[in-house]
């Protein structure tokens, strides 16, 4: 008899256990969202500013236990507010989505118009590195050739923990994360990186737009696009185009277009992208390549 109502004690125990757990289980597994939820009014929403219409508000409606994750003309974003500050006229895609707890969700991209430019968003520095200025062009190579020869770099690709960006690298502020490191191979003793050649040139504008043509010599083909900075956070995001890179390199890489500025002055360039984990069947880090200024290039051939 006691071990009857010993067992029949357990059995009520197993039942309650079970019983609080599987619904939590549930929870935590399942996606309570769906995409068509996902939409311009209802989720999020997007505004002008009342006083400078350049200035757009990508606003999260969401609930607050869902992570907002935002893809727009200036990069990627998971805060709940953002201000993006386009300076060129045109038509501007946004794609908003939500991290669950089962997942992530996204919705269809919506769009939103910018009628006029406002130049005083590209008199910041960085766009004058970059591309030459307004109304002007500014053309970079990969410093690398075909002979083998880095002129400025010890090779064309270093590699940089996911933790740096331009804040740490110049000594301006702390790693995103703690993921913090850098290895500066030379290229002459690791030439498995990416083979010696001529891996053509990457052309930045200002010509009544941000454009940018990419001719990718070694990988045969040829990308003409736009591009956005972000100059706070040194950013880049590249629409229909790359940066220039090696074949090794070509298929581990999940967004070629979302570009981190590492180091940018008058001569020489750093920007890297994410080596993705999976892809590469390595950790990841940041895929950081090195360019000379076609005017700095031909200076120092001429002096060789």
């Amino acid at each position: 008899m006691k071990n009857i109502v010993k067992y029949s004690i357990y059995f009520f125990i197993g039942i309650v256990l079970f019983g609080a757990c599987t619904p939590e289980k549930y929870e935590l597994g399942g996606i309570d969202i769906a995409p068509a939820q996902i939409v311009e009014g209802i989720s999020y929403k997007i505004e002008h500013d009342a006083s400078n219409p350049n200035i757009i508000y990508l606003t999260s409606l969401v609930d607050a236990k869902y992570t907002p994750l935002w893809e727009h003309p200036q990069g990627r974003s998971q805060d709940k507010k953002v201000t993006l500050r386009i300076p060129f006229p045109g038509e501007y895609k946004v794609k908003f989505g939500v991290e669950t707890r089962g997942g992530i969700v996204y919705g269809e991209p919506a769009t939103f118009k910018v009628d006029d430019m406002y130049a005083e968003f590209i008199s910041d520095e960085t766009w004058t590195l970059l591309a030459g200025g307004a109304g002007e062009e500014k053309t970079w190579y990969l410093d690398l050739d075909q002979n083998g020869l880095s002129r400025v770099f010890k090779g064309p690709l270093y590699f940089y923990g996911t933790g740096d960006w331009w804040g740490n690298v110049n000594q301006q502020g702390k790693p995103l994360n703690s993921d913090s490191w850098l290895w500066d191979p030379t290229w002459k003793e690791n030439t498995w990186l990416m083979p010696a050649g001529d891996y053509g040139e990457m052309t930045f504008n200002l010509k009544g737009g941000a454009n940018v043509i990419v001719n990718h010599n070694m990988l045969g083909r040829k990308q003409k696009g736009s591009f956005m900075i972000d100059t706070d956070k040194k950013t880049i995001r590249m629409v229909d185009a790359t940066p220039l890179h090696g074949k090794p390199q070509d298929g581990i890489v999940v967004d070629w277009g979302d570009v981190r500025i590492m180091s940018l002055n008058e001569n020489t360039m750093q920007l890297a992208v994410l080596r993705d984990p999976v892809l590469s069947q390595e950790g990841a880090a940041m895929l950081t390549y090195n360019f000379i200024s076609k005017a700095y290039r031909e200076s120092l051939e001429s002096s060789d």
